[in-house]
């Protein structure tokens, strides 16, 4: 049986729906600056240098990782959604311990107790994909 009452889970939907709309109006921002930006002129005039060049490609590179992982948090968000209401959500992948509704409501993507995040993240700093 889940200790998440039917309440907590109410919390958590509305919590996760309010970060799924801000993420996704940022992401709309995000999309419209790129599209107002100089940089994508930078590359086609002819008379830009090289440093002009590098700058417009780092900063395409900048908007298309911003994307890259704002996509992934969208994702996230999903895939907590799509589970919210299994048995199992919101009890620690690692040791299975309860995580506490308020931890859920702050952030609904958690998959672990406070103590194994800490853990996780000290044991796989530097890996380029971490969990949420």
């Amino acid at each position: 049986m889940s200790y998440l009452t039917q309440q907590n889970r109410a919390d958590i939907r509305t919590a996760l729906e309010a970060q799924r709309g801000k993420l996704i109006k940022a992401m709309q921002a995000a999309m419209e600056e790129s599209g107002q930006t100089q940089f994508s002129e930078v590359l086609g005039r002819a008379s830009g240098d090289s440093a002009d060049e590098a700058l417009a490609v780092t900063l395409g590179d900048l908007s298309a990782a911003r994307l890259d992982h704002e996509v992934r948090a969208l994702q996230a968000l999903e895939s907590a959604r799509l589970r919210l209401d299994d048995e199992d959500f919101g009890r620690c992948v690692d040791c299975d311990a309860e995580i506490p509704v308020a931890r859920l409501i702050a952030n609904p993507v958690a998959t672990r107790c406070i103590a194994c995040q800490s853990h996780y993240e000290h044991t796989h700093a530097g890996q380029q994909h971490g969990s949420i």
